[in-house]
């Protein structure tokens, strides 16, 4: 017999259900009746929930998958169509059936063009029964998909545990491209993750004396299909050299015009032989690459905030008592390649002890770190590790801080963080908290806040920041002048002081909004100015999420300050990142809209940090995309990244030019053109200058 029940009394199981279950979503009795009596003929153990309205059903707390949604059709068009967008939000892959009482206010093509999976009217009660049947099996089909494919990824999770144990170092060759390496070969040629590795031509790692004897050897193997053996020496990109042994050996191909070689390389010196505890390791570092690290960054003057997050897994201890040592450390091994898998390419792991991890990581400001440091909680408490003998969902307490100082301050502060999450811990875990410093290092950060809060507010009404210029350099010809807007405080003896260390500052007392309209209209006086000249440059200028939440107020501020300044608004080029679009997204699309309604061009920055940039470009118009820097990276390292050529991609198919940050050398932007980027900005091309215009309007080199 079928269970009914209401959507807002559902209470969470304890453990996953097997069970499907049905939600209607309809104030009609007629349709919730026909729709339960055909549902419990199609399948007597279904579980039916009834909610009123869409709200209802998307706040409901079942963690039963849903196998498909009933929803009354509204005889309003707006109402219907609102409806259908509410639960599309929701469904997941779950189909939606719209069922018509009488009067829809949709037609079944703009139902389906708007996510429905069919609209069937209530007096039709054969259809709707097959219909719904059809449904049913369909949502069971498609859930039973996602499950299998979850079950391949922890398979293939595990499988990179058991290959990151071997001390050996595997890969197979397509000539001598590597593909499929595993995690010791990357650490033995010095990469510190396979996803950089795949691509790479081995002779390029191999010292220049010895390609000569390893194509041969890849040949032979080829023409004879049989096994070879040689020694040669692999250069690490550090230009250390690694003797090594090989053995190569016939692989399987699909096609018959290519060969596959099995490689196997092991180290033959005893300083790089692997030691007994590389079984029990991931391809993280530890805490003296860390304290090294920490050691470069200090005092480091930098555009972005750098940060530390200090991750401890709550149930370490009770593993090893329920599993048994070995077991719980592939377990854990496993937490460490999710970490790999889940951040950013530029952050840092390293693995500290039993299920402790620190992560180095660089953002935009102090609330986007602890916004990173929330989501990875979340993720972690959502994945599930192991197999199918043993898995276990693990949480974990986080706690993280900004670095600032010198090395010793951020060791101190490193201690820090570790006792604040035992202390955590042992209350019970599952946390995400910044750090909780001493009295007298909370009492000098304070007070250190305080004083840059009344000098930006000061700097705001006295003029006491300044911009810089960096130049935005084309690599198809294009000869309007596009310069990166960046901010600068002076200080009391004229020197200037780089974001990175004012904008936590600035974010708590709530100021951003406030500098972004004195940058804004700094930038608009520059290009008013420049255009009285005949001169017409065309300015990057960033806008942050709080102006993003307060866009009616930077709309009318705006339209204001243009009133006495009449400029070619298409030269005033309006940055909004990709992260803080995603954040608010309704929000951020009605300002970018909005913006490009008066005339003005938007840009998404710090584009492709996550696997949904795509996502927020198809909502929000864009006439630049800016790559996040470690995408740039990526494409120097001439990886074979399928996220990286998607993005290319799009942009292609929109006609948006990329521009790519960050460019070090002239090799670096030949490289960048033919991959695709259109512009490259970076230091190598010119570093940022409050003076990059003169006196006559020329536009200094």
């Amino acid at each position: 017999m079928n269970q009914t029940r209401s959507a807002t009394t559902l209470t969470p199981p304890t453990g996953r259900m097997q069970n499907l279950v049905a939600i209607v979503i309809t104030t009609e009795p007629a349709i919730r009746s026909a729709a339960s009596q055909a549902l419990a003929e199609i399948d007597p153990a279904l579980e039916i929930v009834h909610a009123s309205a869409p709200a209802e059903a998307a706040d409901s707390h079942t963690n039963a998958p849903a196998a498909v949604y009933c929803l009354g059709c509204d005889t309003e068009p707006e109402a219907a169509q609102r409806a259908l967008g509410l639960i599309r939000g929701v469904a997941g892959s779950a189909p939606i059936v719209m069922i018509d009482a009488g009067e829809a206010g949709l037609t079944l093509e703009t139902a389906v063009a708007d996510g429905a999976w069919d609209l069937v009217a209530l007096g039709d009660r054969a259809r709707l029964q097959t219909r719904l049947g059809q449904a049913v099996e369909l949502g069971r089909v498609r859930h039973e998909l996602l499950e299998a494919g979850q079950r391949l990824n922890q398979s293939q999770r595990r499988l990179d545990v058991l290959l990151s144990q071997g001390q050996d170092a595997r890969a197979t060759l397509d000539v001598t491209r590597i593909i499929d390496p595993n995690a010791a070969f990357a650490r033995l040629i010095g990469v510190a993750d396979i996803d950089s590795v795949r691509g790479m031509d081995l002779l390029d790692r191999t010292a220049p004396a010895d390609r000569g004897r390893v194509a041969e050897g890849v040949e032979q193997v080829v023409r004879h299909n049989s096994d070879t053996t040689l020694s040669f020496d692999l250069v690490t990109r550090h230009g250390h050299r690694q003797p090594v042994r090989a053995v190569l050996s016939p692989g399987v191909s699909e096609s018959e015009e290519r060969h596959s070689v099995n490689l196997v390389l092991q180290a033959t010196d005893k300083e790089h032989l692997p030691l007994p505890e590389a079984s029990r390791r991931t391809a993280l570092d530890g805490r003296m690459a860390l304290h090294a690290i920490l050691r470069q960054v200090a005092g480091r003057a930098k555009e972005r905030v750098l940060g530390l997050i200090f991750i401890a897994v709550d149930d370490a201890p009770v593993l090893q008592s329920d599993l048994g040592l070995a077991e719980a450390d592939l377990l854990l091994q496993e937490v460490g390649l999710f970490l790999l898998q889940a951040v950013r390419e530029e952050d840092r792991i390293f693995r500290f002890g039993n299920g402790e991890y620190v992560m180095l990581v660089e953002r935009h400001s102090a609330n986007e770190l602890a916004e990173s440091a929330r989501q990875l909680r979340a993720s972690l408490a959502d994945e599930i590790f192991g197999d199918g003998r043993h898995s276990a969902s693990l949480s974990a307490t986080l706690t993280y801080s900004v670095l600032s100082g010198t090395a010793a301050d951020n060791a101190q502060r490193l201690q820090t963080l570790m006792n604040t999450a035992y202390q955590l811990r042992a209350d019970g875990g599952n946390l995400c908290q910044e750090c909780t410093i001493g009295a007298a290092d909370g009492d000098a950060d304070q007070g250190m806040q305080a004083e840059w809060i009344a000098r930006l507010r000061q700097a705001m009404t006295h003029d006491r920041f300044s911009l810089a210029y960096q130049g935005i350099t084309s690599l198809a010809g294009d000869s309007q002048p596009y310069f990166d807007v960046l901010l600068r405080y002076v200080d009391d003896r004229g020197a200037l002081v780089r974001p990175g260390e004012f904008l936590a500052a600035a974010e708590k007392a709530d100021l951003m909004g406030g500098i972004d309209q004195w940058v804004t209209r700094r930038a608009i006086d520059v290009i008013w100015q420049q255009q009285a000249k005949d001169i017409h440059i065309a300015l990057f200028v960033k806008l942050s999420a709080a102006t993003i939440a307060a866009t009616d107020e930077f709309l009318a501020w705006l339209k204001q300050t243009l009133a006495a300044r009449a400029i070619a608004r298409q030269n005033l080029i309006f940055s909004i990142r990709e992260e803080d679009a995603r954040g608010q997204i309704v929000q951020a699309r009605r300002l970018a809209t909005e913006l490009e309604a008066l005339g003005f061009r938007m840009a998404l920055t710090h584009y492709g940090s996550t696997a949904k940039a795509i996502q927020v470009l198809d909502k929000m118009p864009a006439s630049f995309i800016k790559l996040s820097a470690d995408f740039a990276r990526q494409i120097l390292a001439a990886g074979d990244d399928e996220r990286l050529a998607q993005i290319i991609a799009s942009a292609r198919e929109r006609d948006i030019p990329l521009i790519a940050e960050q460019i070090e050398d002239a090799n670096s932007m030949a490289r960048l053109w033919q991959a695709g980027v259109n512009y490259v900005q970076g230091h190598f091309i010119q570093e940022p200058n409050t003076d990059v215009l003169d006196h006559t309007g020329e536009i200094r080199p």
